[in-house]
């Protein structure tokens, strides 16, 4: 048999857990259906022209999404998310921010640009 003390403690570690997974997979969810892999990436990496939201700080990520739902934006390329927040609530941004900050940061140069998009070599 198992001490109650051990049991409370499983128990607590399984809903730990099963919430973190349902939360990313809610924020996976929100990142695919409002359209962020369009310009981010599939897998949060960005481009040449997009920055990469893969693997950021989790603060940073919730306070730039809370800067962008007020119209606060650093440069105009980034007011183009004021649009993509509006109907997003803090659960969301929670959601988002934390999918994002578990995504694992690509090393590789599979994502870097080796032409224009004419086909033409640099």
């Amino acid at each position: 048999m198992i001490p109650k003390g051990l049991s409370l403690f499983l128990l607590l570690q399984y809903v730990v857990y099963a919430a973190s997974a349902d939360t990313y997979e809610l924020g996976k969810n929100l990142y695919f259906e409002h359209g962020c892999s369009n310009c981010h990436g599939t897998n949060g990496e960005g481009s040449s022209y997009y920055p990469r939201l893969a693997h950021q700080k989790q603060d940073d990520l919730m306070q730039k999404l809370n800067n962008f739902k007020k119209g606060i934006a650093m440069t105009q390329k980034q007011e183009i998310m004021f649009t993509f927040v509006k109907s997003l609530n803090q659960k969301d941004f929670k959601n988002l921010s934390i999918y994002l900050s578990k995504l694992k940061k690509d090393t590789s140069k599979k994502y870097d640009i080796e032409e224009d998009l004419l086909g033409v070599d640099f």
